[in-house]
């Protein structure tokens, strides 16, 4: 008994957090089938076609983080085991109590454990219990003070944790005066909205400043709102309080009459800014699942959403869980930080989850959503580039040159056009060339000039692309020296090569007769080369020729794709 309130004083300061899931016999989730949730992360989107069981995926972690609902729930979960990582203060307290564990020392025990967990099961009826489990490849059984600072810890974080629903049926309309509280499908908003307004012993900035600031965040540019407000209306059954919002010189225009897309995006608001502000919310922390926020939301607002979850839950420090069948979502999260990607998948009336890791994953999940690759454009623009090691340069410029906000196979995308096949490419329409167009819209195009000296003119091909891309308003640049190489400063090659280069390469001299005398494999090696050369580029490339001028204004077209 003394052990466990030794323990129960210490985890209100420890974090307990699950590192994996497992359940079974949930509704479409079969009794013998192992559905595992592993590493869970900040944000964690669940998405499949419609009544694939995402909802029931959202029951089971609702169960999983809210006691309060424990009791709605338990009867119907088959199984459900949560392993937690043992933490070096789990052991710290173990060993207050046990100077020794068989051979073992504190520091040695914790050598053997650490990154290994305790499993507890959950027990129909009873609760959670730990669970007997092998931990180590020596088969070091968790000692009973381990597993009930597991257990303790469990059950404290749990009162600590409280989950908020948004539900897929959402709406806000004109409400009468009750009592404050927001329903998972909306119910309360305008009584919410009006008590913080009204109310003088609640604070009327949180929604005239923070939640109208944070709105505009998301909704700009297609609506930027300088007011809030809440009005008596009447109407046949009564009188009613209905929200307006206002835009600059345009009259006020009541919520409930308002596009569901935007009622969606207040109604998380409500539940991120003022939600945790209620007593009942004082001293927890909320977690939170949302379904289905895509729905009458265009996919340009979808983005600014996601990400703007994205952000709250890296800053607050919180989990939350998205259902969705948009495929704007896999590309808005997947390869972000902290970020997890679950696939439903009902067949015959079973549901399994898999979670999305790969590429071919993503194909997967846009195969079983019957997405078309003529549905999306995949990554937001194209730099065409001669070959690979053009890639590695322009990547570093952009690294070196510019904010380099944007993700490589999100917001824009490589290909290569190998030297004289550019010949077979085209921006018009002409049978006998491929259109650049049709692989994406949005296109830049990077070309070697080959010039031997200021007198030499670029061949026919390049005269042509450049004036398609002119004639079109986009992106091409021409190198201002022979090729791309001629751009690397001496200083980055002397570090790469570990040897002093005393002068530039000359703006129209053979690179490679340059730099044979260093590298005598840079001709047959010129990926490698990059590779190699590409970390010791800086800002002292800035003043050689026209590379800075050239990042800059390929950076700013990456940003009208990506606006």
């Amino acid at each position: 008994m003394q052990y466990k309130e030794v323990l129960f004083e210490r985890t209100v300061l420890m974090r307990m957090d699950y590192k994996k899931v497992q359940f079974s016999g949930y509704k479409s989730f079969r009794r013998n089938d192992k559905n595992i949730l592993d590493a869970i992360g900040k944000v964690n989107v669940i998405i499949g076609k419609n009544n694939s069981g995402k909802s029931s995926l959202l029951d089971i972690i609702e169960f999983l983080y809210d006691s309060s609902r424990y009791a709605d729930y338990a009867s119907y979960i088959h199984t459900c085991h949560v392993s937690i990582p043992i933490s070096r203060e789990m052991v710290k307290d173990c060993f207050r109590f046990y100077r020794s564990i068989g051979s073992y020392t504190e520091n040695s025990y914790w050598d053997k454990v650490q990154g290994n967990c305790v499993t507890l099961d959950y027990i129909a009826g009873g609760g959670y219990k730990q669970q007997s489990k092998v931990i180590s490849d020596d088969e070091i059984p968790i000692v009973s003070g381990i597993a009930a600072s597991v257990e303790q810890e469990f059950h404290n974080q749990l009162s600590t944790l409280a989950f908020r629903r948004l539900s897929a049926e959402r709406n806000i309309v004109p409400e009468t005066v009750h009592a404050i509280y927001l329903s998972n499908t909306g119910e309360g908003a305008t009584n919410l909205i009006r008590e913080y307004l009204n109310n003088s012993n609640l604070d009327e900035k949180l929604i005239e400043k923070k939640l109208l600031g944070e709105l505009n965040k998301i909704m700009a540019p297609e609506a930027i709102f300088s007011e809030i407000r809440v009005q008596e209306i009447k109407d046949k059954e009564g009188m009613f309080w209905e929200v307006y919002l206002q835009e600059e010189g345009q009259e006020r225009v009541a919520l409930s009459k308002s596009g569901s897309g935007l009622k969606t995006i207040i109604l998380v608001l409500l539940n991120l800014i003022i939600m945790p502000k209620l007593n009942e919310y004082e001293n927890r922390k909320i977690v939170y699942g949302f379904e289905e926020l895509e729905n009458n939301l265009h996919p340009a607002l979808q983005r600014r959403l996601f990400d703007y979850l994205y952000n709250y839950a890296i800053l607050k420090d919180t989990r939350i869980f998205i259902t969705t069948h948009s495929h704007v979502a896999i590309n808005a999260f997947f390869g972000r930080d902290d970020t997890r990607i679950y696939h439903v998948i009902k067949e015959n009336g079973r549901a399994e989850i898999k979670k999305i890791d790969t590429f071919i994953d993503k194909v997967e999940i846009l195969d079983d959503l019957d997405v078309k690759a003529s549905d999306i454009l995949q990554s937001n623009g194209i730099v065409w580039v001669e070959g690979p090691s053009d890639r590695i340069y322009i990547k570093r410029w952009l690294e070196v040159f510019t904010e380099n906000a944007f993700i490589e196979g999100r917001d824009y995308q490589f290909l290569y056009y190998g030297g004289k096949t550019l010949a077979n490419y085209s921006l018009e329409e002409n049978p006998q060339l491929i259109n650049i167009l049709t692989t994406n819209h949005n296109a830049a195009i990077i070309m070697d000039s080959d010039k031997r000296n200021r007198q030499s003119k670029l061949n026919d091909t390049k005269k042509r692309v450049i004036e398609e891309f002119d004639k079109l308003g986009m992106f091409c640049w021409v190198t201002k020296g022979k090729e791309i190489e001629n751009y690397i400063s001496c200083a980055a090659l002397s570090k790469a090569l570990e040897k002093t280069l005393k002068k530039q390469c000359g703006q129209y001299q053979l690179f490679p007769d340059y730099i044979k005398i260093y590298c005598k494999s840079f001709s047959n090696q010129k990926v490698a080369f990059s590779k190699k050369v590409s970390p010791y580029i800086d800002g002292d490339n800035a003043e050689i020729l026209d590379i800075k001028k050239q990042i800059t204004a390929l950076y700013n077209e990456m940003r009208k794709w990506n606006k």
